[in-house]
């Protein structure tokens, strides 16, 4: 795991670093160039000291060329004749000749500065090998590096602590939420944490209220389930014992009937509690293939032909042009179903379902309109809250088909509203983004009835 103290450290350590290694070079290179400035005004000084003096002639001695004498000055005296008046310091013979002024010799043993001077009948040079100024003026220029040494180890500790502030904020909600149990999603205190912070700060907090939020959801589904749960099963235990003290085959075949309704409600109730379940509305929905809407809506209109036939309903279809979306095809096969099942349960015998599949500057929209007796503005807010039913209606639903409904279109993005149809009952429209749409005219289906001119 990256330790960000670490790769703070490493960063600015190493601008630190960097910074004293310029300095350094600034420094040294400063110091050769005084250094250097110095070393010639010696020599000068030393040259226009020996101009007016008198100096024996003498023998020059052997040279030998000792590294203790590296450091020294050689000087030289020349007459007019080119005999040598003087000369003093351990040097390989220097040219006599040399220009006036400073110049740069490459002797046998190595590079010299030399100072040539015309005194009246004489010349004076004063030399001093490069070597031992580089290594005087390397020496003085080392003594100024001790401040910048200095400072980018001070700098360094100061901002090891600097980086141990900055992080303080961080350390404090990871000792808080360590010190959490598992059951804690309280927000974290904001108290004192810088603004780059906060964000971190505020969207965890986010997260926390939708967890904690999630957690009371699923708590209060799985209280509502089991309380839903109870009165089907304790019916059911007493078609059972119903059942065991009947006395002749009639009253047998009765409570069995009976009993299989039972079952028969209390499957429909699991099933729809664990559809309900599974559209979880916090979850995205995973990208698949596009889903053609028209295949869904044939799909649930054969899912409740049976009950609409048996109750003489007309169900209508207007549904010219197909419609692609995304998402899950049988999430959107099981919200259309929910909703014709709705409206064909609530819709009198001989009533009339509508179907109205339709797009708009590239949105679709789906309408399904009964003739049923409606829902009351007052009741339309509660229809989608989980195993609420509206009063007066006839009991045998679960109460979850409009839940789940709201779940699978929360999942997709879709928008739903209730209306009044213009017969009088419920209208339900359900807004949407289209991926594609066919661009010719799709024919309907067998199984969905077109819409009878009028």
């Amino acid at each position: 795991m990256r330790s960000l103290r670490l790769r703070l450290l490493l960063l600015l350590g190493a601008e630190i670093i960097a910074a004293a290694l310029l300095q350094f070079g600034a420094s040294h290179e400063a110091a050769m160039n005084e250094a250097n400035k110095l070393f010639d005004y010696h020599l000068q000084q030393m040259a226009m000291a020996l101009e007016d003096s008198d100096f024996p002639q003498q023998e020059a001695p052997p040279h030998a060329h000792r590294r203790e004498d590296a450091f020294d000055v050689a000087i030289r005296i020349w007459s007019d004749s080119g005999a040598m008046l003087y000369q003093a310091g351990d040097a390989p013979p220097l040219p006599r000749h040399a220009a006036p002024g400073f110049s740069m010799e490459l002797l046998p043993d190595s590079e010299w500065r030399i100072y040539t001077r015309h005194a009246g009948a004489r010349t004076i040079q004063v030399a001093q090998r490069m070597e031992a100024r580089q290594e005087r003026a390397s020496g003085l220029a080392l003594k100024t590096l001790s401040p910048t040494v200095i400072v980018a180890v001070l700098s360094l500790l100061a901002t090891m602590g600097v980086i141990s502030a900055a992080l303080a904020p961080l350390n404090r909600i990871g000792r808080d939420l360590a010190a959490r149990n598992a059951g804690s999603l309280a927000p974290v205190s904001e108290e004192g944490v810088p603004a780059e912070v906060s964000r971190l700060t505020a969207e965890l907090n986010s997260l926390l209220a939708r967890l904690d939020h999630a957690l009371q959801s699923q708590q209060h589904f799985i209280a509502d389930a089991a309380h839903e749960l109870r009165s089907p099963l304790t019916a059911l235990k007493l078609q059972v014992q119903t059942l065991m003290r009947a006395k002749d085959d009639e009253a047998r075949m009765q409570g069995a009937q009976r009993l299989l309704g039972g079952i028969d409600r209390a499957s429909r109730l699991v099933e729809q509690l664990l559809l309900l379940a599974r559209q979880d509305p916090l979850l995205p929905t995973q990208p698949g293939e596009p889903v053609d809407l028209l295949r869904c809506i044939e799909l649930a209109a054969g899912d409740v032909a049976p009950f609409a036939a048996a109750k003489d309903i007309d169900v209508r279809y207007d549904c010219a042009r197909g419609i692609a979306v995304a998402g899950d095809a049988e999430a959107w096969r099981v919200m259309i179903r929910n909703l014709l099942d709705n409206a064909v349960r609530y819709t009198p015998a001989h009533g009339v379902v509508m179907v109205t599949l339709s797009e708009r500057d590239g949105t679709g929209t789906l309408a399904i309109e009964d003739s049923g007796p409606g829902i009351s503005e007052v009741n339309r807010a509660r229809v989608f809250d989980r195993f609420y039913r509206v009063p007066g209606t006839a009991p045998g639903g679960s109460g979850l088909g409009l839940a789940i409904v709201k779940a699978i279109a929360a999942r997709h993005g879709v928008e739903v509203a209730l209306g009044e149809s213009a017969t009088g009952g419920l209208a339900v429209r359900l807004e949407f983004g289209m991926l594609a749409q066919a661009r010719t005219q799709v024919e309907m289906q067998p199984q969905l009835k077109p819409v009878r001119k009028v």
